[in-house]
């Protein structure tokens, strides 16, 4: 299941992607994906892993996370922890190093996700009695005012829920225009990639719409494991499965080691 994640996240990285990450520190998954995007479809993105800072990375073995420094391993710069921050922040206002068109594969993750696309990293529960504490916002603040996807190794409805308890990372808010008005007209996320589904968001009131259901799982498989109503269209085709040549690079140029195989992804 991690494999076929990886390989739909790098397909979704051909085209003009100017830049990747591999998503905060557990989101290996989305690191296979921009790695196999560089070395198929998309040969002249920029990988950028932010906890080790460094551009295009070439390593064939997974690392352990984007803050390890084997992402660095023939790798064409790196840069210190603090310019990565302030570059961010001055990327979201279209001024710095980071100003892209479209990012790559994968996006940003959660502890929950809402039917508009907000995602919580920082707890379960109320301010004052978290019953479950986060890792907290990192940079999520600041990626999440750009347009960049939300992925998710995990399908339950104690994940996908009808609000999140706080929003550390900003879909399209409460929907309709109301992420237009708060983000000077900035577009919010436009896919929820899953173990089971890939979801878009509606035209008007930017409710999340299934968008394919991946092979082995139905509709009815996604909604019994969504906490909302989401939005079905009349026709939902199903993912077209990982082909040969594209499971062969993946396990001999980015994943020598088999840890995708090994990769705990859970439905339900």
């Amino acid at each position: 299941m991690a494999e076929l994640m990886a390989i739909l996240l790098a397909r979704m990285a051909a085209g003009d992607a100017e830049s990747a990450g591999g998503g905060g520190a557990n989101q290996l998954i989305s690191l296979a994906g921009n790695r196999l995007a560089q070395v198929t479809v998309a040969p002249n993105v920029w990988l950028f892993t932010g906890g080790a800072g460094v551009y295009n990375g070439k390593f064939d073995r997974m690392p352990m996370g984007t803050w390890d420094s084997r992402c660095g391993y023939w790798a064409e710069c790196k840069i210190p922890l603090p310019d990565i921050a302030d570059g961010g922040t001055r990327g979201v206002n279209g001024k710095g190093p980071f100003r892209i068109k479209r990012v790559g594969a994968g996006g940003l993750g959660g502890i929950q996700v809402d039917k508009y696309g907000n995602i919580n990293m920082i707890g379960v529960g109320t301010q004052e009695r978290l019953k479950v504490r986060g890792p907290g916002t990192v940079g999520t603040i600041w990626l999440g005012a750009g347009q960049t996807n939300v992925f998710l190794q995990h399908h339950n409805k104690r994940l996908f829920v009808e609000k999140v308890d706080f929003i550390s990372g900003a879909g399209w808010l409460t929907g309709g225009d109301s992420r237009h008005k708060a983000l000077n007209g900035r577009d919010g996320p436009q896919y929820v990639w899953s173990p089971i589904c890939v979801c878009d968001f509606t035209d008007d009131e930017h409710r999340m719409r299934i968008a394919a259901v991946h092979p082995g799982y139905t509709v009815a498989d996604v909604v019994a494991n969504t906490g909302f109503e989401l939005v079905i269209p009349e026709n939902v085709p199903t993912t077209t499965p990982p082909t040969d040549w594209e499971l062969d690079q993946l396990r001999t140029k980015v994943d020598r080691d088999g840890v995708l195989r090994r990769r705990r992804v859970t439905v339900g």
